[in-house]
């Protein structure tokens, strides 16, 4: 097959912070070497950043506390430059430790939590915002297109092919059929978020996690409350902690306070969950049904909805980030601080240090690991490593549960984390349905009132997510065996899938064929949080990308 190539120096993959970031140090170091003479000279380069959603910032959706470090070094002058994304200044904070009924108040905030004065950003804005800073230095942003390969050179890699289109559901091309195009590259730097398909290829083939931790995850689901006029007055953050959740499963809540009278409201939950049942989007639910959260919301009404994994290894899952021709930067590395549940500012480093490397190879003319093994030596030298090594033994301690993961935590705050504790990739937690509630079916759902409006269900909250798919395309949720659903699995486990996914796409029908149900996947509900390729506990389930531009439709709130 003939396919169109289009030839860049540098190729960012992922519109998100980190390679948005990137981008921008790198023509600012090219911009700067060039004005000082030095040589060799580095003109006519191309550097180009591609990313999967219809526009930069279609698949982030609103509402994040910026820790603000990275964005200072990379544009010092940010605040002069009309920074759309900034919702509210943070004015008051609140931690409340929730039971069934009643909410208790902490008298401060937990360590590493303070963030008065810090903005609430609009994640989908800043993106935005940054595509704007990269494309007016030159980047080359395509939207729309969505990475499905690496491209290898003697070894190496050597850029990305895309994805094609027009492809139907029985395989064969239809009318509109176009190929992918193939973008060689100098370096190829991957910031796809959270379990990208292209970052593990790369994993995969260079083994670059043999030495490192299972990267881990939570679910995050997030929905943006419209409230009645002039009833949003400050900055304001709460964070939860208890309530809807149980005390054997990491996680908590978070409201912001947005610009236009709304809330972001979201619920993250570990996922490795013991209970095969768990539902972030129930909980989410139940969360808003709290007397005390009721009270605060009370007259909104959900706008828009989103779900995305959130990578909470820390520094022990981040595997080595380099390989001939490309590094590896942002959540697909695992840059968040779980103590913070905090990345942003991270990932954004972690893309400008890898930055460096790529302008190193630039210069020398060659991208071989000795080239770019820079990356990692920059990282542990900077703030990064400060910030995330502390707090290397998180994870490990909550998997014990969280009341002794969080006295763990505060000792290792006190006298260091000492030596690093071993942990389980997330799927390898779930409890057989046996385990935990014996013969008893999963838990009803039905304890909540759904107005459609402010208490929801899944299919509508799909709709606030604007998601849009071709039906008429192969499916790009990959079941290895469906027998396995209807028979172990259903037996086993009892089909968590059913629960698990934020948006609906696995449901349970019966068959009167087989007398049995059988999955059905309804791919077009598809929020592309990853969820059910990290938590499925056979493994089976493998997440890739869609048709380029497809997908959630968050907009730019």
């Amino acid at each position: 097959m003939q396919r169109e190539t289009m030839p860049v120096d540098v190729l960012f993959v992922g519109g998100g912070p980190a390679c948005l970031a990137g981008a921008i140090r790198l023509q600012d170091l090219i911009a700067a070497h060039n004005a000082s003479g030095a040589e060799p000279k580095l003109t006519d380069l191309t550097i180009g950043l591609m990313e999967k959603g219809s526009e930069i910032g279609s698949h982030a959706i609103s509402g994040a506390v910026l820790d603000t470090r990275a964005l200072d070094e990379l544009l010092p002058n940010w605040k002069s430059l009309e920074p759309t994304f900034v919702e509210r200044i943070i004015e008051k904070e609140t931690f409340l430790t929730l039971t069934r009924k009643h909410a208790v108040a902490a008298p401060m905030m937990p360590p590493g939590m303070e963030d008065h004065g810090l903005p609430i950003i609009s994640i989908a804005k800043f993106q935005k915002w940054l595509a704007a800073q990269a494309e007016a230095r030159g980047v080359m942003l395509f939207a729309g297109f969505a990475g499905t390969q690496l491209l290898y050179e003697n070894g190496a890699v050597s850029g990305v092919r895309t994805g094609d289109k027009g492809i139907g559901s029985d395989g064969q091309p239809k009318p509109t059929f176009e190929p992918g195009i193939d973008i060689p590259a100098k370096v190829t730097i991957l910031g796809e978020g959270p379990r990208g398909t292209l970052s593990r290829q790369l994993i995969n083939r260079y083994q670059l996690d043999k030495d490192s931790q299972p990267m881990a995850y939570e679910i995050g689901v997030k929905e943006v409350i419209e409230m009645p006029p002039g009833s949003v007055k400050q900055g304001e953050v709460t964070l939860t902690f208890g309530y809807p959740l149980d005390l054997q499963t990491f996680g908590g809540a978070f409201i912001y306070s947005l610009a236009g009278d709304r809330y972001a409201i979201g619920m993250l939950v570990g996922l490795d969950a013991r209970d095969p049942s768990m539902d972030a989007h129930y909980l989410l639910q139940k969360l808003k049904d709290h007397p005390t959260i009721r009270a605060k919301l009370a007259g909104g009404k959900v706008v828009k909805y989103g779900a995305k994994a959130v990578t909470i290894g820390g520094w022990p899952s981040i595997p080595k980030l380099y390989a001939p021709g490309a590094m590896l930067v942002g959540d697909s590395a695992s840059f968040l601080n779980p103590g913070r549940i905090k990345g942003i500012h991270l990932s954004m480093k972690s893309g400008m240090l890898a930055a460096e490397a790529a302008f190193a190879a630039l210069k020398r003319g060659e991208a071989s690991e000795s080239v770019l093994s820079a990356y990692k030596t920059t990282v542990d030298d900077s703030w990064i490593r400060t910030e995330m090594e502390p707090m290397k033994n998180f994870h490990p301690a909550m998997e014990k549960g969280v009341l002794g993961g969080m006295a763990s935590v505060g000792l290792s705050l006190i006298f260091g984390p000492g030596a690093q504790k071993p942990f389980h990739a997330d799927h390898e937690h779930m409890h057989k349905n046996a385990a935990v509630r014996g013969q008893h079916p999963y838990p009803s759902r039905d304890d909540l009132v759904y107005d459609g409006s402010y208490i929801v269900d899944k299919l509508t909250d799909v709709y606030h997510s604007g998601t849009k798919h071709e039906e008429k395309q192969p499916a790009h949720l990959h079941v290895v065996d469906t027998n396995i659903c209807a028979t172990q699995c259903a037996e086993e486990y009892g089909n968590p899938c059913t629960r698990f996914c934020p948006a609906q796409v696995y449901n349970m029908h019966h068959n009167d064929k087989t007398g049995r149900k059988e999955l059905q996947i309804d791919f077009s509900n598809c929020v592309h949080c990853k969820t059910c390729d990290i938590r499925d506990p056979y493994q089976i389930i493998t997440w890739v990308p869609p048709e380029g531009g497809q997908g959630p439709e968050y907009g730019i709130l």
